[in-house]
């Protein structure tokens, strides 16, 4: 019985990831003899965001298992699924620091406490999509570094926006995770600097089942326009909201509107989402699209194409693996600063990370520094805009319009 359990559990996970290398039967446990990578991310919980973090990893692996210059180089994975629980990114922390992993890669779900658990273990930690503020710190959490943009620096882009747009009295809706907590406080901070007038601030529980009376008593408030920052499920329910109701306000979002599962739930009415805009990284980088159309080829050769499940303009609508460069970009900060410690862990792979860098997925050079613990540039920031379930960047922000099409 119990080995039935835990096929069903492995099951689970293949489906979840649809195509990310996953056997029936892999059994969680990693294969080789050189340095371990432990990843947790919300695999069934959050399928996009997991997917991403999972995939980004194996395809680093795939392309780079062994560490020059390391004896035992070749680098293991170890898949787990953090249920976007901090208590359990917590005890998958603990399981990567008893098994003496070299490294912990992770969405960010329980960074905070994750953090108190790899210190004493000088275990790093790459954070690969949670942009909050309160574990990024060298000195309170020297374990912690960050391959993904910082909410200050997405929240600083979106008030300059919005004033640059001459928008005026926002609703303010995020949801109750950690994640919504702290970019909607990040907003608060930005869009007051700014002189813009906040009239409502909503906050949802995580995946709220009706939305509607929240979404009324904004309008009722006199906002003229939405600014949410919360998991997909919960934009999707506030867009429905509004607009079954024929409220026309602009939208604007966190990240996570980018995420697909804003795009099925709307599916019914694909004009609903028409205009909604979101910050996110750019895509391509200064160097221009050849080194992420590169990288795109050889994540899509080896998982395939990522469908979002609908189509558009009589064609599907295809997701391009954007997020997954990051922890893509984590194996190779990692391996790179193996190769500086000829394999060694703890303390002096620590030390190592800090000194090492890499050219990423899409061009961008990745590394960190003793007093540096983010690995985006604050410049790196853009606007999508939907249009027919399909995002471009907007045409009315300088450093947007500069960027090339992403093929969708």
């Amino acid at each position: 019985m119990a080995a039935m359990r835990v096929l069903g559990v492995v099951l689970l996970v293949c489906a979840v990831l649809a195509g990310a290398g996953c056997q029936a039967g892999w059994s969680g446990s990693p294969t080789g003899d050189g340095p371990l990578i432990v990843v947790s991310a919300p695999l069934a919980a959050q399928p996009w965001i997991g997917r991403s973090v999972v995939r980004g990893a194996q395809l680093a692996l795939a392309q780079q298992a062994v560490v020059p210059g390391v004896a035992k180089g070749r680098l293991r994975l170890e898949i787990l699924d953090n249920k976007a629980s901090p208590s359990t990114a917590v005890a998958n922390a603990r399981t990567a620091v008893s098994r003496k992993a070299a490294a912990l890669i992770t969405d960010g779900t329980g960074a905070l406490a994750v953090s108190q658990v790899t210190a004493p273990a000088s275990l790093p930690v790459f954070v690969v999509f949670d942009g909050g503020a309160s574990f990024v710190d060298p000195v309170a959490h020297p374990t912690i570094f960050r391959l993904a943009p910082a909410n200050k620096h997405m929240s600083r882009r979106l008030a300059d926006y919005l004033a640059a747009r001459q928008t005026r009295s926002i609703a303010v809706i995020s949801d109750d995770s950690s994640y919504g907590r702290e970019g909607a406080r990040q907003l608060g901070v930005d869009l007051a600097q700014n002189g813009l007038s906040v009239v409502k601030r909503i906050v949802l529980p995580v995946a709220a089942d009706d939305v509607s009376a929240q979404v009324l008593s904004a309008r009722r408030a006199g906002a003229r326009a939405l600014l949410l920052w919360a998991g997909a499920p919960d934009i999707a329910q506030v867009i429905r909201a509004a607009r079954s109701a024929g409220w026309q306000a602009p939208i604007f979002m966190s990240p996570t509107g980018e995420d697909p599962l804003v795009r099925q739930q709307l599916a019914d009415h694909p004009r609903w989402l028409d205009g909604a805009t979101f910050v996110s990284f750019r895509i391509t980088s200064e160097m221009g699209p050849a080194p992420f159309e590169r990288f795109r080829t050889a994540y899509e050769q080896h998982f395939g194409v990522d469908r979002v499940g609908m189509s558009a303009g009589g064609r599907p609508v295809l997701q391009p693996p954007d997020w997954a460069m990051y922890s893509y970009d984590a194996v190779l900060l990692l391996s790179a600063a193996l190769s500086i410690t000829a394999g060694v862990t703890g303390a002096p792979l620590l030390a190592a990370v800090e000194g090492a860098s890499v050219t990423g997925a899409n061009g961008d050079q990745r590394g960190f520094g003793p007093e540096d613990r983010e690995g985006v540039s604050s410049s790196d920031m853009y606007f999508g805009r939907f249009t027919d379930m399909r995002f471009a960047a907007v045409t009315d922000d300088v450093l947007s319009t500069q960027l090339p099409a992403v093929a969708q």
